[in-house]
């Protein structure tokens, strides 16, 4: 009977499917992938949405921590004329890790030494992103003393640099998901998928850097 009941336990996704989820939601901010993911994890947390993110809002206030952050180093006057070049220049760096490709390489099943009778689904995968191959390099000389012109000039064509980006830099990445069994089904799930976006951080920004 429980040889029965344990069979009957069928995966509502595979792991890699599910993957495909979390990483359309925390990398890609795909809001389609957020809802597919809040339906599937729905009867794992009493009907409820298990996600709640407001990809708009937190995006700008990374774009608009981003400029606050790089234009503190310049005079007030022409941080303050180019405050707009600043954030074409930030939205252009943090689109291109958005559109970031992710291929699944291979799942791999390992028990779960916290939990009796339970599996973690080890995933290898790849994640390609396209950056610029020359990156146009920033004024020089004390920032304090940095012309607004100069800056804007500067920005301007590192915002373009990362839209006509003409390079694909891939990583290899591991992440687990953990199976959850819930009215006779399988689910896997990850408290923690913002590692997702940890993980790939800081290959992303060291991918591209300045071109002398």
């Amino acid at each position: 009977m429980i040889g029965q009941l344990l069979s009957a336990q069928a995966e509502v996704k595979k792991p890699k499917e599910a993957f495909e989820l979390f990483f359309g939601t925390f990398v890609n901010n795909d809001e389609t992938a957020l809802n597919k993911l809040n339906d599937y994890l729905k009867p794992t947390v009493e009907g409820q949405n298990a996600y709640q993110v407001d990809f708009k809002e937190t995006s700008q206030e990374m774009i608009n921590g981003s400029v606050e952050n790089f234009l503190s180093a310049f005079p007030k006057t022409t941080a303050s004329a180019c405050k707009k070049e600043a954030e074409d220049y930030f939205i252009a760096m943090f689109g291109n890790f958005k559109n970031g490709k992710l291929t699944v390489k291979n799942v791999k099943f390992v028990p779960n030494e916290y939990l009796e009778g339970e599996k973690i689904a080890e995933i290898s995968y790849t994640v390609s992103f396209q950056v610029p191959s020359k990156l146009t390099s920033g004024p020089e000389g004390d920032t304090k003393k940095v012309k607004a012109e100069d800056l804007k000039k500067y920005l301007i064509q590192a915002a373009l640099d990362f839209k006509n980006a003409d390079k694909t830099v891939i990583t290899d990445q591991n992440f687990n998901l953990y199976e959850l069994k819930e009215g006779g089904k399988v689910y896997y799930w990850s408290g923690s998928p913002d590692e997702i976006v940890s993980n790939l951080t800081d290959f992303y920004f060291e991918s591209f850097g300045t071109n002398e």
